[in-house]
């Protein structure tokens, strides 16, 4: 191997390793948005996303951070509270695709989601899915959420199951 072809080597070694920790970093984020949304921290959850994001879960459309952290804390509620609180959003089965110079990429992922809420005044368990296929991009060499689809596939009670819906 000539000192030519051991520079190239090298260099298509360093863009393998820059796209995995870029893939890297972007599960973490996915990741850490399930959690802090599950957590109620949803201060840390918007700021997983670029200034300028755009979010659209199902009919309902969010532009840019600030009104998207006004709308998390809508989500705030005493039903969320308490012992009698789960809300577990599974980040699952992501596949992520970093485009080529390393500063966009798109990722999606199944959200499993296990809860608790009220149903006409009941408290009921209720199991929902739906996919997210999000686009990313790197600010400042931070990854950060840009673009947020979120597709709803069911939610229904437990008792009910998903078939039945």
């Amino acid at each position: 191997m000539n000192k030519k072809e051991l520079e190239e080597k090298v260099n298509s070694l360093e863009e393998k390793v820059r796209t995995l920790e870029d893939i890297e970093q972007i599960n973490i984020v996915q990741r850490a948005y399930g959690y802090y949304m599950d957590n109620l921290m949803y201060d840390d959850a918007a700021d997983l996303f670029s200034d300028d994001c755009y979010a659209r879960f199902g009919t309902t459309i969010i532009t840019g951070r600030e009104n998207l952290k006004k709308s998390f804390i809508t989500f705030t509620t005493e039903r969320f509270e308490g012992t009698k609180k789960l809300f577990l959003k599974f980040q699952l089965m992501g596949v992520v695709h970093v485009e080529k110079g390393g500063h966009t990429a798109k990722g999606r992922w199944n959200m499993l989601c296990l809860k608790t809420d009220y149903v006409d005044d009941v408290l009921e368990s209720i199991v929902s899915h739906g996919v997210y296929e999000n686009e990313y991009i790197k600010d400042n060499g931070i990854w950060k959420i840009n673009k947020l689809f979120f597709n709803s596939s069911f939610q229904t009670t437990l008792e009910d199951g998903w078939a039945k819906r």
